[in-house]
């Protein structure tokens, strides 16, 4: 028999303390202003603009012109715009081989793991700079907002761009630019706001300046300041089960689970000359959000707050000497503040207060050297051949603080230096590149902790084919990852003992594309790669109480082997009218090998399902654009033994989305509707987290 209760949210208390930053903001400011002079951006016509590999687009308003050496998959702003998206976890949903950890709510964390490799084996480039967070030593991809994003790429292989040696360290790079092209105008404002259901209140502005030289028409000064808040209570409802399918169950409201954040940020660009490119960012994050806890049974109370600030200043420059030379130089400095209270943690003093601080600075420098270019080109036999060496070298000192009387403040100084080497002609491309790592650990008691030296090889091979559209590509690469402050560290989380992670990645893929056929009005895309890695030591992060408190263990060795395939067309049938589909699909085996005794052996790892995938459909006219959109999961298991006991279900999440951009005179208005989950499934991505049933957003704006 089924009986049904209902629960109202109980009145927290207690909230963390806010500490004044003005100090740290001066510094910031200070920081990256002393590096003006040595500061660099990422598109300089002529030198990286022109040896960029090209992206095969997913989800295309437009597709590429080339076909991509590794496994890339971009979706533009435009395309943002007609897929269901508020967050940037949104937004990587809708590609291959990619699951995100999502804990229910506009609040909730939200990490990424890519082709079965845990999320610090994904970076994140922010505008050419890695993104650094240590509350839980994952990105949260709830903090970034899409408002200013001009592009999102996820990049699986070799990235043989100059770029900093710390992007060779990833297994996987999402890389976001917020400059694209510059605008049209000289000043440019948008305004908007987006409700929704739960009490979800999003204002967002974004102003946008460009300044060009009456003198030389390469010289321009290009700025922007846009800012974001976000409040949601986040008491969705949901169905609690007793037992199984058959037993009771009552219906709930998600509690504790409200939260309220703000970033803002200020990009400068300044191209004095045609060969040089200076760039910077200025970042602020201020959030404090409920922590709710596990529904397990009948204890769904939970008070647990946690307050995270986190700032960041950065700096790029770069300059072509000559067509042969291009020199790059960047540096940041990045804090970020955590505060998690417990009020009801049995202990002596009744409470859990514990305050973190991790400060990180950054600098990099690399040089890039073509050393067969010729101006009327370099040849043989009538084939145009180019090689470019590259050696970069990064150096970041990491430390952490907490408020514990037994805190080991411990510290990381770290050196990366990668030797990079690009060989390509019109058919064949081969690049490769060694990443020597260095790490020094430190703590005030002089605990002793290992220090690690290692040597990272990855090769990749690419032949291309023009005239049939269609390239086969292959790639090597091996990763060492440390454990971070928060697995080794963290009170509540730490494991002083763990290993570092060491794998093996092999890739072997196609990818087809074709632009303006059939009478210069269909494109087609498609892509399908295998691919198999091996860790050893995996890192796995088990969420134990709630969504602080997590447990860190080395899994041992692990074995993922998968496929994955995306594929995307594009008719415009009349002027100003497309249809475009998109699909995406992934099947991956990732299983432990540790022990062929164990009870675990050969079954698959903790929340990562063989299946998944994700498609949309959307029509564009003149007067609007409406999208479908849907997401799948097969079913995944919450622990490491593949038992019922510890099987989450698969899932279907469904989506639609109707907008139109109004043109009158030199202003546009939008307006744009989600109905998210029309079906009103109920599921868990992660066990005993439910995620959000039927619900609705709705965006207006204003933009000139």
């Amino acid at each position: 028999m089924q009986q049904t209760r209902h629960r109202t949210n109980p009145q927290t208390t207690q909230r963390p303390q806010r500490k004044c930053l003005t100090p740290l903001l001066l510094f910031c400011t200070l920081f990256f202003l002393c590096l003006g002079t040595k500061g660099h951006a990422q598109n300089v016509p002529d030198s990286v603009t022109h040896h960029q590999l090209p992206e095969i687009n997913i989800g295309g308003d437009y597709f590429s012109t080339g076909l991509s050496p590794a496994a890339i998959q971009t979706i533009t702003a435009k395309q943002l715009s007609n897929l269901p998206t508020l967050q940037l976890s949104d937004a990587l949903k809708y590609m291959s081989g990619i699951v995100i950890k999502d804990y229910g709510g506009a609040g909730g964390m939200k990490t990424v793991s890519i082709r079965g490799l845990g999320s610090q084996h994904t970076g994140v480039s922010y505008d050419g700079i890695m993104l650094t967070d240590c509350q839980t030593g994952q990105i949260d991809l709830s903090k970034l907002s899409l408002d200013n994003v001009a592009s999102v790429s996820v990049i699986s292989g070799l990235n043989s761009a100059l770029t900093p040696a710390r992007h060779f360290s990833y297994s996987n790079l999402i890389k976001i630019q917020t400059f694209h092209n510059l605008p049209q105008k000289p000043i440019h404002l948008k305004v908007a706001f987006t409700g929704g259901s739960f009490g979800l209140i999003s204002p967002q502005f974004f102003f946008e300046n460009l300044i060009r030289s009456k003198k030389n028409k390469d010289r321009y000064f290009l700025w922007n300041l846009s800012g974001n808040y976000l409040q949601s209570k986040g008491d969705y409802p949901f169905t609690l089960h007793y037992g199984g399918n058959t037993d009771s169950v009552s219906h709930e409201r998600r509690q504790n689970a409200d939260v309220r954040s703000f970033n803002t940020e200020l990009n400068l660009l300044y191209k004095p000359s045609n060969r040089q490119t200076l760039q910077a960012k200025l970042y602020y994050y201020d959030a404090e959000r409920g922590l709710p806890s596990a529904t397990v049974l009948y204890n769904l109370e939970s008070h647990q707050r946690l307050a995270n600030r986190n700032t960041f200043g950065q700096i790029n420059y770069l300059q072509q000497f000559s067509p042969k030379w291009t020199y790059l130089v960047c540096g940041k400095f990045n804090y970020d503040y955590t505060h998690y209270i417990d009020p009801q943690y049995l202990n002596t003093e009744g409470k859990l207060d514990n305050i973190y601080e991790q400060y990180e600075g950054y600098i990099s420098n690399a040089v890039k050297y073509s050393p067969l270019y010729k101006h009327n080109g370099w040849h043989i036999r009538d084939n145009p051949v180019n090689l470019h060496i590259s050696l970069a070298n990064d150096l970041f000192f990491n430390q952490l603080e907490g408020n514990s009387l037994d805190y080991l403040h411990p510290k990381r100084f770290t050196s990366m230096t990668d030797l990079s080497v690009l060989y390509y002609d019109l058919q064949i491309r081969v690049s490769g590149n060694l990443l020597l790592t260095t790490v020094n650990n430190y703590t005030d008691n002089n605990i002793d902790l290992k220090n690690y030296v290692h040597a990272s090889p990855a090769l990749n091979f690419q032949f291309t084919d023009k005239s049939l559209h269609w390239i086969i590509r292959a790639f090597y690469k091996n990763i060492f990852r440390m454990p971070t402050f928060n697995d080794l560290f963290y009170r509540e989380v730490g494991n002083l003992y763990l290993e570092p992670e060491k794998t093996h990645q092999w890739d072997l893929g196609f990818a087809y594309h074709r632009n303006h056929f059939y009478n210069g009005k269909m494109d087609f895309s498609a892509n399908l790669d295998g691919y198999f890695n091996i860790v050893k030591d995996k890192i796995v992060a088990f969420p134990s109480q709630n969504l602080f408190s997590w447990t860190m263990l080395n899994y041992g060795k692990v074995w993922i082997g998968g496929a994955e395939i995306n594929a995307n067309w594009q008719y415009q049938f009349v002027k100003r009218y497309f249809i475009r589909l998109n699909g995406n699909c992934t099947c991956q085996k990732a299983v432990d090998r540790t022990d062929s005794t164990g009870k675990t052996f050969n079954h698959q790892i903790p929340y990562t399902p063989v299946w998944s995938g994700s498609a949309s459909a959307s029509v564009e006219t003149p007067w609007f654009t409406i999208a479908y959109s849907i997401i799948a999961s097969g079913k995944r298991y919450a622990l490491g033994e593949n038992i019922p006991a510890n099987q989450v279900n698969g899932y279907l999440d469904q989506s639609i989305t109707l907008g139109h951009e109004f043109d009158i005179k030199k202003v546009k208005l939008g307006i744009k509707f989600e109905l998210l989950n029309i079906a009103n499934a109920h599921y868990e991505i992660i066990r005993n987290y439910p995620m959000q049933g039927r619900n609705f957003r709705l965006k207006v704006w204003f933009s000139y």
